[in-house]
């Protein structure tokens, strides 16, 4: 009768443990949820970004072949996609406008500037946008409108 007494204490002991490792178990999901939410938020902003880097330096380039080799090369960013089509038309927009913006400083800099400094500077130019808090706005604007985390519900 002891036995059975000792056995019953036991069995009860594992199922509130089983209980209490299934509730904290679900507490941790749910914390996870949100940290999935910043890491599609954070890999969809760098998508966003490096899309918008390498179309500003095809565009700025005059789309030449070797820029698009060394981009065909490069292995950088997320491999499913995660942009969509409106994204990829409003960095289309906004990388045609600061090509102009571009070739505009060029031609207004002709005899301004040190001879050998004119033309296009666009690494540096584009090292500003990337590095703008503008950018980063309007990719997490459009991060909200995308829905991301929506459309990966697996992980």
């Amino acid at each position: 009768m002891v036995n059975k007494k000792r056995t019953s204490t036991v069995n009860l002991f594992y199922c509130v443990l089983a209980i209490t490792c299934l509730l904290f178990s679900n507490c941790k999901t749910s914390g996870n949820s949100a940290s999935h939410k910043k890491v599609f938020k954070q890999i969809y902003v760098d998508q966003f970004k490096l899309t918008y880097f390498r179309s500003l330096l095809l565009k700025s380039y005059n789309n030449s072949e070797d820029i698009k080799n060394i981009i065909n090369l490069d292995k950088s960013g997320f491999t499913e996609p995660i942009l969509t089509i409106a994204d990829y038309r409003l960095i289309d927009s906004l990388t045609t406008a600061d090509n102009i913006q571009l070739t505009v400083d060029s031609t207004t800099s002709i005899g301004r500037v040190a001879e050998g400094a004119e033309g296009k500077h666009i690494l540096g130019y584009v090292l500003k946008k990337l590095e703008s808090k503008r950018l980063d706005s309007v990719a997490r604007k459009r991060y909200k409108y995308a829905k991301v985390d929506e459309q990966y519900p697996e992980y």
